[in-house]
């Protein structure tokens, strides 16, 4: 099974947010060569509506000078209280655990205490 195909079959809207953060932690100890792992958070307008997202991305190479990016989309209405919250971390910026860090960030924070309006999980190419 894909790492993808992993993500699909094992995040649904019906999972909380500590689910899917568990499953996307232990797809993350799949060895990848390169690997890098993203946490970026904050309101965007990427599909013609506001929403808060909260990513969580994996990116490894795909041998030919770009990189795959496996993306977890946690979407949600913006509202007062996530307008302002924002973040980008990549795992090489920090000394701590990864997931210790994203499990203490203020965007955490508000996802787990909020419904969760759509998931998108999927792969890139950049």
């Amino acid at each position: 099974m894909s790492l993808l195909e992993y993500l699909q079959n094992n995040i649904t809207t019906n999972n909380t947010v500590d689910e899917i953060i568990n499953v996307f932690e232990e797809m993350c100890k799949t060895p990848i060569e390169e690997d890098l792992l993203l946490l970026e958070y904050g309101v965007y307008d990427f599909t013609g509506e506001e929403l808060f997202y909260y990513d969580l991305v994996r990116q490894y190479p795909d041998g030919e000078g770009e990189y795959y990016q496996l993306r977890v989309s946690l979407m949600f209405a913006p509202d007062e209280e996530n307008r302002y919250l924002e973040d980008t971390l990549w795992s090489d910026d920090t000394n701590d655990n990864f997931f210790d860090y994203i499990r203490r960030s203020s965007g955490y924070n508000y996802a787990k205490n909020h419904n969760i309006k759509s998931i998108d999980i999927r792969i890139d190419q950049t």
